[in-house]
């Protein structure tokens, strides 16, 4: 497959495009054909980008983009949340390799079915944003039944946060 890789710290000078190896589902994974990918600007300054999850130094070439659409591949052993072919959209491991490439690697918890009325390109771009309108709504204000919420704005987390606030019995205006 062909993706952007980097291979030592640096910003865009030390990303390639080239061939790389298609990576193979391992159990409770799921492979998504990539369609379109998003770019977050700051990712090449995170640490999950240079580092493995117990904290070490992580194996170059890495592909970033963690955040994708495109259409489910092959599934790993015992996954039945979604089935081959199915279109997909979501976010993978932030220690693994990332979505800039034909093909990523994703836990089935970690993908939702694509709307149909949503192209590739806007789906792959809404998992960071609705992870930060939830974050901020639940995790940091800690938004519970029967509050009310204010969104003013218009970036793409106050987009997410007007729909996000509902389930927990908040009101959005």
């Amino acid at each position: 497959m062909k993706a952007i890789r980097l291979h030592a710290r640096g910003g865009p000078e030390s990303l390639r495009f080239e061939d790389a190896p298609t990576p193979r589902p391992g159990p409770g994974e799921v492979l998504v054909r990539v369609r379109a990918a998003a770019v977050t600007l700051t990712e090449l300054l995170w640490v999950t980008t240079w580092t493995t999850r117990d904290g070490g130094p992580r194996p170059l070439p890495v592909i970033p983009g963690h955040e994708f659409s495109g259409g489910v591949a092959a599934l790993g052993e015992g996954v039945t949340a979604v089935g081959v072919g199915e279109a997909v959209y979501g976010m993978n491991d932030w220690f693994g390799d990332g979505a800039q490439a034909e093909y990523c690697l994703a836990r089935p918890a970690d993908v939702a079915r694509k709307p149909a009325s949503v192209d590739h390109a806007h789906a792959a771009v809404t998992p960071i944003s609705a992870l930060t309108a939830w974050q901020g709504l639940f995790e940091r204000a800690r938004l519970a039944a029967g509050q009310h919420v204010l969104i003013h704005g218009g970036g793409p987390e106050a987009w997410a946060a007007s729909p996000s606030s509902s389930p927990a019995g908040g009101e959005s205006g």
